[in-house]
């Protein structure tokens, strides 16, 4: 059987080149051993670098509402959350809005910024810098 070559591109100096789609990563973040245990959420772990600068701007001037628009439109793939009503929370910007705990909102952005920095998880409970997601990351983790 023959191999099939990928199609060849020119590159950005002008040199034939392999086309090359890079793969998406994802992460998985369940909760268990927390009071959201059977959360489950799957977010982009691949991220441009603008989005990677619109996150980090935000999160330096803790708009969380901004914050987590972002996040839900750019990020989020999956996850099992639904309202009071058992109906699905759409994993947008504006479900990330909707859901009935900041906390929950906020532990899942701050555990995704660790993934993307190549933190290891669990950490020790982070230093207050006077970022909103460290002092919520604190909060929670200290009960």
């Amino acid at each position: 059987m023959a191999k099939l070559k990928p199609p060849t591109t020119l590159g950005s100096n002008g040199f034939k080149i392999a086309a090359f789609r890079v793969p998406e990563r994802t992460l998985h973040l369940t909760f268990e051993g927390t009071q959201w245990a059977g959360v489950e959420v799957i977010a982009r772990l691949g991220i441009s670098v603008a989005i990677y600068l619109e996150i980090k701007r935000l999160v330096d001037t803790d708009d969380t509402m901004a914050l987590t628009q972002v996040f839900g439109d750019s990020m989020l793939i999956a996850w099992n959350l639904v309202d009071a009503n058992a109906e699905p929370i759409p994993t947008t910007g504006k479900g990330m809005n909707s859901l009935p705990d900041i906390g929950l909102a906020l532990r899942i952005v701050n555990l995704w910024i660790q993934a993307v920095a190549g933190v290891t998880i669990p950490l020790e409970p982070p230093s207050n810098n006077g970022s909103m997601l460290a002092a919520a990351s604190t909060a929670l983790e200290s009960k």
